[in-house]
This record gives structure tokens, sequence and C-alpha cells, in this order.
């Protein structure tokens, strides 16, 4: 569930810091600067990794966000949200083992109820964290958490916030952290650890909240089925102690059509072509088939955000020689979809709580009423 926060990257191809236009407070969209505090435990989400679990992690992170006061954004959810970067340290609390982590975040905040002096806002967020202490079979073979240096971030945030002045709001926050690599490399539990805090920010100009009305999405768009088709790939290693990664390569072709607002409902096949079991069958499982092709049904559920989409669904597979891990695994994708219909993005691929591997991709709409 925590792949949910991927489509915070959509966020950071747009023009956060452009120069506002004094003149104009809702274009200038205003900016603000904050920082806030954790103190958090970790959850032991796996008997392997219990005894390094005890710890208390603790962090600081700075940020820098906009305020988007415009139609476009507000009819997305009836809410004024800020788009932003934070940069964070993370101790955990365990030098010799877990050490600690440097953090680089994009993320999304909606606000409810914004112009009032006490408001609700909660955060989605994705970036990339750098670990000092990382798994390593001889020097370190208790950190199952985390084997690269340079893993993923991925956060969810609640704040209660209260205006002290225009300009000045307190923030009482809960956080649900998660980093691991995706399994572009084995060992990799990843880290989830919930963290709650006090924070602080700054709006830089004074905002004033425009008032807006809904319209009806119908009317904004016509209705009907979108076809895609889209390749992708990506590798992975075989085991903990690796350091060769073997390609992988697939291709999707999906139907979908829009149910609302913000979301759109799919289905859609899928194929696999997996050399890293290809490798592993013939180390480990040389009797059973090697046929390394696995095909599978998907559906889903689509959030539409402008030319962005994230997409989360189910797949059954129905062609896999070897057994997978679990009948059914989850998708987790992060699209981009141009003027043109050509089609880019990054998808995360997941049995329950094991990431199997994160992959790019590149596709086509040839069909959209």
């Amino acid at each position: 569930m925590q792949y949910l926060l991927l489509t915070i990257v959509a966020f950071c191809v747009v023009p956060l810091y452009t120069r506002a236009q004094q003149t104009d407070t809702i274009a200038g969209q205003p900016i603000a600067v904050g920082i806030r505090t954790h103190y958090g435990i970790i959850l032991p989400h796996s008997e392997e990794i219990r005894s390094i679990s005890l710890s208390r992690p603790r962090g600081i992170e700075v940020e820098i966000s906009r305020q988007l006061l415009r139609k476009e954004y507000w009819q997305y959810c009836s809410c004024y949200p800020r788009i932003g970067i934070s940069v964070g340290y993370f101790s955990f609390n365990n030098p010799q083992i877990l050490g600690s982590a440097w953090s680089a975040v994009a993320f999304v905040e909606p606000f409810m109820a914004a112009p009032a002096r006490l408001s609700v806002s909660y955060r989605l967020g994705a970036g990339f964290s750098y670990l000092n202490r990382v798994f390593h079979p001889l020097n370190n073979p208790l950190n199952l958490f985390y084997s690269t240096p340079v893993s993923f971030n991925l956060l969810m945030n609640v704040s209660l916030n209260y205006r002290l002045i225009p300009q000045l709001t307190i923030r009482m926050h809960g956080n649900f952290n998660h980093i691991s690599n995706a399994g572009l490399k084995e060992p990799n539990k990843g880290i989830n650890f919930p963290t709650m805090g006090i924070a602080v920010d700054y709006v830089l100009d004074r905002v004033y909240f425009p008032e807006f009305r809904k319209t009806d999405w119908r009317q904004e768009n016509r209705q009907g089925w979108q076809y895609r088709i889209a390749a992708y790939t990506t590798a992975k290693t075989v085991e903990r102690n690796d350091d060769r990664r073997y390609w992988i390569f697939g291709a999707t072709a999906d139907a979908w059509r829009r149910v609302g607002r913000l979301s759109a409902l799919g289905v859609g096949m899928e194929v696999t072509v997996d050399y890293s079991l290809q490798e592993w069958l013939r180390r480990y499982e040389p009797q059973q088939s090697n046929d390394f092709t696995r095909i599978a049904m998907l559906a889903g559920q689509e959030l539409l955000l402008g030319r962005f989409g994230f997409a989360q669904r189910l797949g059954v597979y129905l062609y896999a020689p070897y057994k997978a891990m679990h009948p059914v695994y989850q998708r987790y994708e992060l699209t981009y979809k141009s003027p043109g219909g050509i089609l880019f993005g990054m998808s995360l691929k997941a049995h329950t709580r094991t990431a199997d591997f994160m992959d790019v991709r590149l596709g086509y709409i040839f069909s959209q009423k």
C-alpha cells in the first residue's frame, strides 16, 4: 500500500518556483518555507528484522513549497494544495547496524478548510535517500532492511494546522515513512517507520484564498474508451550477494474508461520475460521447466491528475510454468501522457508486502474517443 505514494513524483515536473507576479496574488502562487521534527518507531513487519527494530528513529526536515491557488488545481479536490520539496536527516538510533539517512522528497499536500485558522492537510511524497550503513555479508549482515546506499523514499502524512498569524502556522503531524530499493538488490525488506512531530512554516507573501464553484467534469471532456500499449524493462539481482543484474522485459495492452473527475477503470494483459528467473532456475531448479515467461490479466483503477495518472491494479497469473511467489500481485504505475499520445512512466510490481521489481516504460495511446 505504501507504493501509492509514487504518485507524488508527477508533481516534480511542475514549474514550482517561477517568479511570482507581484500584481496578481492568485497567479503568484505564494511560497512557504518550513521546518519539522520527527520521533517514531520501526515496524517489525518480518521476524527476520524484529531484533533490530527496537530503536527509535528521530529526524529533522527543512522544506520549501508553493500554495496552488488557481481554479484548475482547486477543481481536482475542492481544496488548495501545496507542492514542494523537503530535505531531511534521520537517525535510526542504531549507528552500527542501521546508521542514518539523508532524504530528498517531492510532495503534494492538499489543505482542507485552508482559509480557516484551523485546518487539516495530508501529504504524499516520493524521493530518494542516502543510507550510510547498508547490508554487507561480512561487515553488516544483520541489516536486512536495505542493501543499496541510494534507495527510494516514500511517505504519507496527516497534519493539524493552526495559523498563529496570517503568515505563520504551527503544525502537529503524523507520518508513515518507507525506504527500500524496490527489489533492485537483495536483501530488501524495506524499513517502515511511523513518526510524529511538531512543525512550523512561514508564507513569504500573505495568502488570499479565492472562491471557486465546482463544474461538471462530464461537460469538460468527451467520455469513451482509451486504449494503450506499452513496453517496459528493468534489471535485478538473483540473490543477496550477487553483483550482476539480469534483464527483465515486458509488454502490456490495456483499455480504460473514465468514470469520474479523478478516476478511471481499466483491464488489460501483461507479458513478462524475466532473465533473473531464468538464472534462478539454472542454479537451483534445473529439473524444472526452463520457461521463464509469465502472462497475467490486470484490472484496477487510475487516479487522474491532468496529464499524469497513477494506477493501482491487481494481476492474476494466467500462465506461469514456474510457480510465482503468489498467484495474485499488485501493480502501482505512474505515467505521463504527452499531447501526441506518447506515454512515459514507471511501475512497481509487488507480491503483498514484498517488492518484485520497479520498471520504466514507454507506450502509446492509440485510440481515445
